[in-house]
């Protein structure tokens, strides 16, 4: 069940809205990507532009975040939410009927500049809505649809293919096009409190206010995070065809094993943990398991070992990032838009930077 039974009914429902939101957004980013290099492909573009095409949306959204977050506190959360589920919708088609790479690159772009807003926009509602002793459980719920979205999303995605390189791009504008209902519907604005108000009124002035506070530590922790994620999954492929002779089929399976591993973690132990022994201790477990996980595959040499230690270094990163988010919003001197808005461009300058490192030192000092 993606939502603790201790939250009231009406919170729970908003939450469950939440989590089927970014389920279907993700489900549609998840499903374009098995696609992208061939689109690319198609247009001629090199290694280093198709790289482009990945780091440009997640710069974009490192740029953008901060400004969504403080959007959301000054024209609400629900329309930062709305504007982002119709970002991707008009990224999605760009991308579909772009003719040419600068077309496809500036949809990427675009899209991500827009998309931006939806997470930290879900998340501040979620704040809103939770007292603090919930918020590590629903933050995990939402991190979860998250998961569970780019685990469903390539599967589909490679399936969708076959109908032509422009229907997983359909598709995802349609996924987005599905939550807009749910967001419409049943996802609900918060009431304003003094808080809010009082971030609302220090503007871009509260992006620099949360840089210097007691937030800092815990969107350089976020950033750390992601670069550790990101810089192993993204050379988890080579590592696993040089250490351990994998083919396409058993790389499949650790990617699989690594959704898996945090749909479940983010379900079943950040709730738990937050409650009984607090945000922080859910970080510290977080990055303790991640640290082994990475010992585990780097003393692995054989594909059962390598699918195991990543599945098991997945989940316990799974637990950093809502257990970040609840914490956040319990220590943040702004709004939970602005504090949760760099919460997340954090993680995607993380995203940008770790493949880039992890690529680099593995070309230098491969197995």
């Amino acid at each position: 069940m993606p939502v603790s039974s201790s939250v009231a009914p009406a919170v729970r429902r908003q939450v469950w809205m939440l989590f089927g939101t970014i389920f279907l957004v993700m489900v549609g980013f998840g499903i374009v990507l098995p696609i992208l290099p061939f689109l690319a492909r198609r247009f001629g573009a090199s290694p280093v532009q198709m790289g482009l095409l990945i780091t440009g949306w997640s710069v974009a959204q490192f740029l953008a975040a901060p400004v969504w977050g403080v959007l959301a506190e000054r024209l609400g959360r629900k329309p930062v939410l709305v504007v982002g589920l119709l970002g991707y919708i008009v990224a999605f088609l760009g991308m579909a009927l772009a003719q040419s790479y600068a077309v496809l690159l500036a949809a990427r772009v675009i899209g991500g500049f827009l998309s931006s807003s939806v997470l930290p926009a879900g998340q501040a509602i979620a704040a809103d809505s939770t007292q603090p002793e919930e918020r590590g459980a629903v933050m995990g719920n939402l991190g979860a649809g998250v998961g569970l979205g780019f685990l469903v999303g390539p599967a589909a995605g490679g399936a969708l293919s076959l109908l032509g390189p422009q229907a997983p791009f359909y598709a995802a504008a349609g996924a987005s096009l599905l939550a807009l209902p749910l967001v419409l519907r049943w996802v609900h604005e918060p009431v304003a409190d003094a808080r809010r108000s009082a971030a609302a009124r220090l503007g871009a002035g509260g992006i620099l206010r949360a840089l210097a506070g007691p937030e800092r530590p815990l969107f350089l922790m976020a950033f750390a995070a992601t670069l550790g994620g990101s810089s192993l999954f993204s050379m988890l492929g080579y590592y696993a065809i040089d250490r351990a002779g994998a083919g396409p089929t058993s790389v499949g399976v650790m990617f699989i094993a690594i959704g898996l591993g945090s749909v479940v973690a983010q379900l079943t132990l950040v709730g738990p943990v937050t409650r009984r022994w607090g945000e922080a201790a859910g970080i510290r477990a977080g990055f303790a398991g991640a640290a082994l996980g990475f010992i585990g595959v780097a003393a692995a040499s054989t594909v059962p070992a390598i699918t195991v230690a990543v599945c098991l270094g997945s989940a316990a990163m799974a637990m950093i990032r809502p257990s970040l988010a609840a914490l956040n919003s319990r220590t943040t001197t702004v709004g939970y838009g602005v504090s949760l808005g760099l919460q997340t461009s954090f993680d995607s300058l993380g995203r940008t930077v770790g493949p880039l490192w992890a690529g680099g030192v593995y070309e230098v000092a491969p197995l």
